[in-house]
């Protein structure tokens, strides 16, 4: 008589089979986040251009920039994109953008430390010419779309600063935070600026 044997993997096989899949996914899992992380960035940017042709078209038509004479929240502070909701709406936006990750407790972009997203717009000067230009400003999570490094209040543009003194940068490495070396240290110092 014959004997029926059955082919079947072993205990201790489909244990290894389960730890090289573990490992795998453990080895994917940060690419996959970082793949999001870009994609939003990349949002953001497309945002922030939007954003950029509604300001310039709404002072093309009323020959002053959104919030110029505002005393109350003036365009010469960083202001967010909210605030100037209703004059965005008519320079022709359908909608004001909101950060993909933003919450509703909005917090300050230099603040390298909170975990808030939003976009920010500020007038300021450019080649000596006070209030005669713009920045617009959101926090990234990846340096490949990333163009500046916040490390403190000496990177912090405000409306004092000269647009055309502001670095930008091409590509971010990650070592220490240095605007002048375009490095980081973490994704918290992200930001992509917008000069105009």
């Amino acid at each position: 008589m014959k004997k029926n044997t059955i082919k079947a993997f072993t205990l201790v096989e489909m244990l290894i089979v389960i730890v090289i899949i573990g490992i795998l996914i453990a080895a994917l899992l940060p690419r996959m986040q970082a793949a999001q992380g870009r994609a939003r960035d990349v949002a953001r940017k497309t945002a922030l251009s939007q954003v950029q042709s509604a300001i310039v078209t709404y002072q093309g038509d009323h020959g002053k920039w959104p919030k110029q004479d505002d005393a109350t929240t003036p365009a010469t502070a960083w202001v967010w994109l909210n605030i100037i909701e209703n004059e965005l709406l008519s320079a022709w936006m359908t909608n004001v953008p909101v950060d993909p990750l933003a919450s509703n407790n909005v917090s300050w972009l230099w603040d390298s430390t909170t975990t808030d997203w939003n976009y920010a717009y500020i007038v300021a000067a450019r080649n000596g010419t006070e209030n005669a230009w713009f920045a617009l400003m959101a926090k990234t999570e990846v340096a490949w779309w990333s163009n500046y490094v916040y490390c403190g209040d000496s990177e912090k543009i405000s409306n004092d600063t000269d647009l055309s003194n502001v670095k930008l940068c091409w590509s971010l490495d990650e070592w220490e935070c240095s605007l002048t070396d375009c490095t980081y240290k973490t994704t918290d110092q992200l930001r992509y600026v917008v000069l105009y």
